[in-house]
């Protein structure tokens, strides 16, 4: 080859460079390429979402929005994987004390853990589900207060709220809720009344009707200071 055909290899990085660049530096071809990788219910739901904004035709917002979310799933797994690693610990700690000893544990939980005896109970009864094959842990909450929720399904319920979708990571406990709602007097397939959910759902209403209460007492004592007070200004 002549020496005027010869391309050093300096001009022969500077071509390669100059066809890719383009792709490189076009931040556009970067977001295409993002979009294509995320999930199209993420998208769609993001254009729902801020229908009627700049945020739908900003690649800005959008690419920040994509990764907080992505940040928020990668947490919120980890949240999980936390309160099922306690949840095995606890039981571990049953099999190693006598009832006695345990039940003595339970009344001291708070002292020796950063939760409650009822929290502790939660967790627990999560991780040993999760053991069972009865929560897939993969399709496990991230949230161990919506976790537990499913726990408390009765078999029946557990298939409804896979025939539904429910079993999910991101579900959330108030859909788990309006599902034991509409079907807590559903019997088990044995002809049995799931008791224990039966139990819950009264010591919640329980709960709200005591809150209830005091925020009426609280309402007619502020009622009767404004009824005194405005009777001497009147007199």
């Amino acid at each position: 080859m002549s020496k005027s055909h010869r391309i050093s290899r300096s001009s022969l990085k500077n071509m390669m460079e100059d066809e890719v660049a383009p792709d490189i530096v076009d931040p556009r071809a970067h977001m295409l390429t993002e979009r294509v990788s995320v999930d199209t219910n993420v998208m769609s739901a993001i254009q729902d979402i801020f229908a009627g904004t700049s945020v739908a035709t900003s690649n800005e917002k959008i690419s920040k929005i994509l990764a907080v979310r992505a940040e928020v799933n990668q947490n919120w797994s980890q949240a999980r994987d936390a309160f099922l690693a306690i949840g095995r610990a606890l039981l571990d700690l049953e099999t190693v004390l006598s009832k006695s000893e345990y039940v003595k544990l339970r009344q001291g939980s708070e002292r020796l853990f950063p939760f409650s005896d009822a929290t502790a109970t939660q967790l627990r009864r999560i991780a040993k589900a999760v053991e069972d094959g009865v929560i897939p842990r993969d399709l496990c909450p991230g949230s161990y207060g919506t976790a537990y929720q499913i726990t408390l399904l009765n078999e029946r319920q557990l298939q409804l709220a896979k025939d539904r979708g429910l079993i999910r990571p991101d579900v959330t406990r108030r859909e788990i809720a309006r599902l034991r709602k509409e079907t807590v007097f559903l019997p088990e397939p044995t002809g049995r009344v799931n008791i224990e959910a039966l139990k819950e759902e009264y010591k919640r209403l329980m709960r709200q009707k005591q809150k209830l209460e005091d925020e009426i007492a609280s309402i007619n004592n502020r009622a009767s200071e404004i009824e005194e007070n405005l009777g001497h200004l009147l007199h």
